[in-house]
């Protein structure tokens, strides 16, 4: 129904933004990874849309990536997969990181979505390896995501997942790791207690700033 919407970005919540355009406000439905990319609250925003259209009522979802949406409306086309858990799935891994996860068949992995079992991870995996495939949906990654992809050891994406779990007990709540450590850096370090001491480091450096 609609490509995009953009407007005021008038409220901004972890799963929900509300966006103003001639003082109509839009509740959309958002993933945790596009509400780490959004601008800051009355600045303009622009979110790739999917209508979800049921017998009593319509929700919007947004992306900000036309990736995230795709891969979104093609989760939902998978028997036992909803809105909802389409949206935790992209909530807890990056377009490209659930495209790794599928390539490899690391269930287990998946299983860190927030209510997906070990059978329906199973499942979604097998059902999304075509999908993809159709899909191309990695052509619009940058070069140098392409580049480090074979080179980065698949063990990143745990020790990822680790080090934001240690922030968030830190009191950095939602923080978006790659923005303090890259993959490289990471792979190199090979340790999460050394990892975490650089990104301390590096956000007290920011707030001196």
């Amino acid at each position: 129904m609609f490509e995009y919407i953009f407007g005021k970005l008038a409220i901004k919540k972890v799963d929900y933004v509300a966006i103003d355009i001639n003082g109509l406000a839009y509740k959309i439905y958002i993933s945790l990874k596009t509400f780490e990319k959004l601008n800051e609250i009355g600045k303009d925003e622009k979110l790739y849309i999917f209508t979800n259209v049921k017998e009593d009522s319509i929700s919007f979802y947004g992306f900000k990536t036309q990736n995230e949406r795709e891969l979104f409306k093609e989760l939902i086309t998978i028997s036992g997969v909803g809105p909802k858990l389409a949206i935790a799935i992209l909530s807890t891994f990056e377009v490209q990181e659930v495209i790794e996860i599928v390539s490899v068949d690391e269930i287990k992995i998946f299983t860190k979505v927030p209510g997906l079992g070990l059978k329906k991870a199973q499942k979604i995996i097998l059902d999304l390896k075509d999908k993809v495939k159709k899909l191309n949906i990695t052509e619009n990654f940058d070069k140098k995501n392409e580049n480090t992809k074979n080179s980065l050891n698949f063990e990143l994406l745990p020790m990822k997942e680790d080090l934001k779990l240690a922030l968030a007990s830190l009191g950095y709540q939602n923080e978006d790791v790659s923005k303090w450590i890259t993959d490289e850096e990471l792979f190199k370090i090979g340790d999460i207690s050394e990892a975490i001491k650089i990104v301390l480091q590096k956000i007290q450096i920011k707030k001196r700033k």
